[in-house]
């Protein structure tokens, strides 16, 4: 097991805005490739042909988990020294909380996590949204999961901010220095591209050697996409399509070398094609798998129509021959508002952000298992060098744990028998929820 990191430090952003260039190089806003062993991850590697990567919106670890048991979880807050219980979260939300990098900095109190009753939104219809939780029958699928295969519960976002940073560090390991979302200056209209198809007027802020700039979202940026290409290893970005709701977070629209390539169009399918893609036998090797905006769970939307979503694409492979060659990664992109009590470890002045929840789903996973390991978006993409031997050609920082951690590292016997696949019955959202049945869960 790899050493766990210090849980975080506590730094001032003042005094890290002097020393800006050092920042950026320690943080995952850049850094060079650093070497790594052809394959540190042994023989668990050695047996896994697909990785898919499904990211939903928004939540933290202590409002899907905290109630875990044998987690780092929690059910009270802090407000500024005062612990006060955590509400439960409604489902829907009323509306969105904010979560742009004012606010997760603000939330954030330079750790002591103490602010987030404060933050725009946090107070719908009187109830403090931003401090609640989900009871475990709220999210029952997703509990199935975390009490058959591992729940990460010191994985941690990528940024002290929102989605568009966010998605990019989990196709490149660092944020090009995004802060923020992309927006039109002196404008309250929403956009719904983000990347280079944006209008020309769109820009995104970033945080450069101390300094805040204005870009445009489109990037050339070297990502796991052409580190696989040079190894001839497959990959696919499922995405809603360009003119849908949900097309902000097709990350590769912002990486203009993909976007204007030939791959757009065979690498970068919608996301309703993956379902079909399993049952056809055509699952590429790495694979990313971002729903439509109205099952992503990013409030206001149904948490439970989002968890059925996420289900459905699960069961896909659990009813395949990939199962057992495949893991699968279910992680959130950013905090979204919602407290948690971990303060994360402190790479500059907005890196990283808090916990997110995680869920490493496979043959190979820890079964029933917490796993405590300090990850980030960097964790998956080295895990993908790893398995795959891709060349790194990204700039990151690869001396974080890779979420290889979570899986076994030795042969399993029998394993056809005892690592059947939970197979789990999607819910009937929107007249409470009922229990979740199973099937094939022997040995789980």
């Amino acid at each position: 097991m790899i050493p766990r990191r210090p849980p975080h430090r506590l730094l001032f952003i003042g005094a890290l805005a002097v020393a800006g260039t050092l920042v950026l190089a320690l943080s995952p806003f850049g850094g060079s490739p650093t070497a790594r062993a052809s394959n540190p991850c042994g023989w668990v590697c050695s047996q896994i042909k697909h990785v898919v990567i499904i990211v939903k919106e928004n939540h933290t670890f202590d409002n899907m988990f905290g109630r875990f048991p044998g987690a780092d979880g929690t059910q009270t807050a802090n407000e500024s020294g005062h612990i006060v219980p955590m509400t439960q979260t409604p489902d829907p939300l009323a509306g969105d909380i904010s979560h742009d990098s004012s606010a997760a900095v603000l939330a954030y109190d330079q750790g002591k996590m103490d602010q987030f009753y404060r933050i725009g939104g946090a107070i719908q219809h009187g109830q403090n949204v931003s401090e609640s939780q989900y009871s475990p029958d709220q999210i029952p699928l997703y509990w199935a999961y975390a009490q058959h295969y591992t729940l990460a519960d010191h994985y941690f976002s990528s940024i002290l901010g929102p989605s568009f940073p966010a998605h990019l560090a989990l196709i490149q390991g660092n944020v090009d220095n995004v802060i923020d979302n992309p927006h039109i200056p002196k404008s309250k209209s929403f956009y719904p591209n983000w990347g280079c198809d944006s209008v020309p007027q769109n820009v995104v802020r970033v945080f450069v050697n101390g300094r805040y700039e204005e870009v445009r979202p489109c990037f050339n940026s070297q990502t796991i996409a052409d580190e696989a290409n040079q190894a001839k290893v497959s990959w696919r970005y499922y995405s809603p399509p360009k003119g849908k709701a949900g097309y902000i977070w097709s990350a590769y629209d912002a990486i203009k070398h993909i976007r204007y390539s030939s791959q757009w169009s065979t690498n970068v399918p919608h996301a309703s094609d993956f379902i079909p893609d399993v049952q056809q036998h055509h699952l590429a090797a790495i694979s990313w798998v971002v729903p439509p905006f109205g099952y992503s769970e990013h409030p206001p939307e149904n948490m439970c129509q989002g968890e059925n979503w996420t289900v459905n694409q699960i069961n896909a492979i659990m009813n395949s021959p990939y199962w057992w060659n495949t893991v699968i990664i279910v992680t959130w992109d950013d905090f979204g508002g919602f407290y948690d009590h971990v303060a994360p470890p402190s790479e500059g002045p907005y890196a990283l952000g808090p916990r997110v929840p995680t869920l490493v789903i496979s043959p190979f996973a820890q079964p029933r298992y917490v796993d405590h390991t300090v990850y980030d978006a960097r964790s998956i993409l080295t895990f993908l060098e790893d398995v795959f031997g891709l060349p790194h050609r990204s700039q990151f920082d690869r001396t974080v744990n890779p979420i290889s951690n979570a899986l076994v590292s030795q042969p399993i016997p029998n394993m056809h028998q005892t690592r059947q696949p939970l197979i789990l019955s999607p819910l009937q959202c929107g007249s409470g929820s009922p229990p979740y049945s199973t099937r094939h869960a022997r040995g789980q």
